[in-house]
């Protein structure tokens, strides 16, 4: 009876172990999931109508670092530049711009020159040439300058026509009598 229940015992700790050991698991991998979610973008933009570093732009600052989703917010009064670094499946940058625009009213600051890195990033994705197309490319540079140095080396020559100071094209001119 002493061993059926030592088994038991045993047997129950193990299967809790191997069901909290699951539990775990899965959280870690919903965690992992949300993380791989989350995509960092950077957002910057031209504030006018601040009139005071400490005023103006900490209290922009305050406000954009309060919206859920922002990492980090910075607003530089001496260049009129804001920049902020935010999860862009929390946020957007339309709701960055309008949250700027509402600080103290909505009356006193406007955004522009909105330049957002999700923009940038669609841009640029170009394949990474191989070495033999950055050859290629290289030696038809170095020819097209060639040819343009050649080009400019070389001076032109127009060549006046047989007959530009004549009359006609004989040679002499007849004398015509009446």
């Amino acid at each position: 009876m002493k061993n059926l229940s030592l088994k038991v015992v045993v047997l129950v700790a193990v299967f809790c172990t191997i069901s909290c050991k699951k539990q775990q698991n899965e959280q870690a991998t919903s965690k992992e999931k949300i993380a791989s979610v989350a995509k960092i973008e950077t957002a910057s933009f031209t504030v006018s109508g601040m009139s005071c570093a400490v005023m103006c732009a900490n209290k922009i600052e305050k406000e954009l670092t309060a919206l859920k989703g922002v990492q980090k917010a910075t607003v530089d009064f001496d260049k009129k530049l804001a920049t902020v670094k935010y999860d862009s499946a929390q946020l957007s940058p339309e709701k960055i711009v309008a949250t700027v625009e509402a600080v103290a009213g909505g009356e006193l600051y406007k955004v522009s020159n909105l330049k957002c890195s999700a923009n940038k990033t669609e841009l640029f994705q170009e394949k990474e040439k191989t070495r033999k197309e950055r050859r290629a490319e290289r030696k038809a540079k170095k020819q097209a300058d060639a040819a343009d140095a050649s080009a400019k080396s070389e001076p032109t020559v127009t060549k006046a026509a047989c007959c530009s100071g004549k009359k006609s094209c004989g040679g002499s001119e007849k004398a015509t009598t009446l």
